[in-house]
């Protein structure tokens, strides 16, 4: 975490986007940074996307992260508001998830002074950011926060059962495999050892999916986590909830690390045109 930590501080140097850092204050005391990402020439009030990075809720956020999240707020034209939460080991579940939630309600609670639009305002996050995006956006709902207008989830951790075909068969695949995400649950619900069913939010694909927002799922094809994705999208269209799904082949769980495949390029294109329908209607800007 260190090193990705000293690696962000060089990315963030070079970004295209306005960066500025928010203190926000979690439900429990605990204070953490947002870094609001505002493109230039961007009119306002603009849409916005509360982004949480992945990492198994226990790495930092690396320079990917910040750049895939800078292409999001240029080409979809949107304020991007990247949560820097609480991490496991030391900090287990609900700490990051708080502070997540806190972070959505930051946003809609000083829309008008960040410029943003809460009418549309989505979460979207990566992997375990996938898991921490699918909870808020399901407390939203039961809290009536605010109406999101979509939720922006990329090959997403959904289910700690892992006991999907994929969750138990892909035990050799690079950068997560089935024996890693068995691993990655016990210590983000060490405070809930045994617990069935998990605390509320933990496990978004187990919680209930009504009246839940436009939804973008991404899976890849090698990915212990790739059949709860696709459970969920089927789940949710089941619920009459729209779905946009884009299941990527010949990819493995973060296969978007590298940016200079066509694989990833197109999949970049998917996302960033699910987010310029969702906030404005129309295709991404090019």
């Amino acid at each position: 975490n260190t090193l990705m930590r000293l690696q962000c501080f060089f990315v963030k140097r070079k970004l295209q986007v306005e960066l500025n850092a928010h203190p926000v204050q979690s439900g429990d005391g605990h204070r953490f940074t947002v870094f609001a990402m505002v493109p230039p020439g961007l009119t306002q009030p603009a849409p916005a996307l509360v982004y949480y990075h992945g990492g198994g809720f226990a790495m930092t956020y690396g320079g990917l992260h910040l750049k895939n999240c800078e292409r999001y707020a240029i080409e979809a034209q949107c304020i991007v508001i990247f949560v820097d939460y609480r991490l496991a080991p030391r900090q287990p579940f609900p700490d990051g998830f708080n502070d997540c939630h806190a972070a959505l309600q930051w946003t809609l609670q000083q829309a008008g002074a960040l410029g943003i639009d809460a009418q549309r305002v989505a979460v979207g996050g990566d992997s375990a950011g996938g898991a921490l995006a699918a909870g808020v956006a399901q407390r939203a709902r039961d809290e009536n926060l605010g109406n999101l207008c979509a939720q922006f989830l990329i090959y997403p951790v959904l289910d700690n059962r892992c006991d999907s075909d994929s969750a138990t068969e892909f035990i050799d695949v690079p950068v997560w495999n089935a024996l890693s995400n068995r691993a990655m649950w016990r210590m983000y619900l060490s405070r809930y050892p045994q617990a069935e069913p998990p605390p509320p939010y933990a496990a978004p694909g187990r919680g209930a999916l009504h009246d839940l927002p436009l939804s973008y799922i991404e899976t890849a094809e090698f990915d212990p986590l790739r059949d709860e994705g696709l459970q969920l999208a089927t789940a949710l269209e089941q619920q009459g909830i729209p779905v946009v799904r884009n299941a990527t082949l010949q990819t493995v769980h973060g296969f978007d690390a590298m940016a200079k495949s066509q694989l990833t390029a197109q999949a970049m294109d998917r996302r960033i045109a699910f987010l310029a329908e969702a906030f404005h209607g129309q295709a991404a800007v090019a």
